[in-house]
């Protein structure tokens, strides 16, 4: 359950309760959000690459392709389980935890990249920064992923 003052009046919500729909229905990403990553040099072959919030792991299977080692965390277990799911269906090696941003736990120097797509703005900052802070390699990246709709570039695009 996550609960932020700032989203929904404080009123709690679980991801968690929606897994199996996002897990039909939420792959939700342009291949130009992908290629962006490439073009940036990250989530590439031989990079080891931590997604936070992976809910059902779409970024880490749709950049299976490009050779980096994920481990998805998410604070959910069932959109840990959704996210293994489809990972052995699709043939993929990709390693699932069930934690949190704050409380996710991995040794100092571990990534290459760490990312958080679509849910930074969830997470404790006080808490989860000095632990992302600590996870990445010498020159790793932190890269906060984040789509929305914009009306008035979009309408332009119609």
């Amino acid at each position: 359950m996550i609960s932020k003052n700032n989203i929904d009046n404080g009123k709690a919500f679980d991801w968690g309760l929606a897994s199996e729909d996002y897990a039909k229905y939420r792959d939700i990403y342009p291949n130009e959000f992908y290629e962006k990553l490439i073009e940036l040099g990250l989530c590439v072959k031989g990079q080891n690459v931590l997604d936070l919030g992976t809910g059902t792991g779409v970024l880490p299977r749709n950049m299976h392709k490009y050779g980096a080692k994920f481990i998805g965390a998410d604070i959910s277990e069932n959109q840990i389980e959704q996210a293994r799911r489809l990972t052995k269906e699709a043939g993929f090696d990709i390693e699932y935890v069930v934690a949190s941003a704050e409380t996710v736990d991995f040794p100092e120097n571990s990534f290459d990249v760490i990312t958080a797509c679509q849910c930074f703005q969830y997470f404790d900052k006080e808490i989860a920064l000095p632990k992302i802070h600590k996870m990445p390699k010498e020159n790793g990246n932190f890269c906060v992923l984040f789509m929305s709709w914009l009306p008035d570039e979009s309408q332009n695009r119609l």
